[in-house]
């Protein structure tokens, strides 16, 4: 007699039933079967997901609400921001929390993340800021936007792209207020961050394209 390792997906029902029976039978001998009870009495289910924020009808934000003239310069040809930069604004632009976006491709993302990065260099201490993308292309584009349009504001900023050479990023580590990389980039020069104040002083994390 062989042993036959069989794995299977059952629905959970609400409310949840005392036990499950599995019933194996065979194909080929009759009364060849075998019935086993499954208690769910000590079942520890994971957490249930709340259901994804919807999209509120709300009026769209204009630029003028980041409230300093610095910042409404990097966007001279709007008027206002999309339904879910609106949306999300108080969070990243207001306040400290940790937040997710969830949103389509060409939705407006990357603004998001510079509300969350103007935020930052709107304290007095603000520390350093890094942007994690998957690809090398992201994030050479991120930093030719960036490069020219963020390093004007707060009284002016250095935005730096890791390379993935050790010494050289140590380097820019330093002199960044922005730092850009690859996950891997970005794992090499902060997998020793109790040695490395620099890796320490960061404040504000953005992972982009997560999926």
């Amino acid at each position: 007699m062989r042993e036959h390792l069989v794995e299977f997906t059952v629905p959970i029902t609400e409310p949840m039933p005392p036990n499950y029976f599995i019933t194996v039978v065979s194909d080929r001998w009759m009364h060849a079967e075998s019935k086993i009870a499954v208690s769910f009495q000590k079942l520890v289910l994971p957490e249930k997901f709340p259901p994804h924020t919807p999209l509120l009808d709300l009026q769209p934000l204009p630029v003028a609400a980041l409230k300093r003239k610095d910042y409404v310069d990097l966007y001279p040809s709007w008027d206002r921001f999309s339904k879910i930069q609106t949306q999300v604004f108080q969070s990243l632009y207001g306040a400290d929390e940790n937040v997710f976006v969830g949103a389509p491709t060409g939705s407006g993302k990357t603004v998001c993340a510079e509300f969350a990065v103007l935020r930052h260099w709107a304290k007095s201490d603000c520390g350093r800021a890094v942007y994690v993308a998957p690809f090398q292309e992201l994030i050479d584009n991120r930093l030719r936007d960036w490069q020219t349009r963020l390093s004007k504001v707060a009284g002016g900023k250095e935005v730096v792209k890791l390379t993935g050479e050790i010494t050289a990023d140590l380097k820019l580590l330093e002199k960044g207020d922005l730092i850009l990389a690859t996950p891997t980039q970005w794992d090499v020069i902060s997998r020793q961050w109790q040695r490395r104040k620099n890796v320490q002083s960061v404040k504000l994390f953005v992972a982009d394209e997560l999926h």
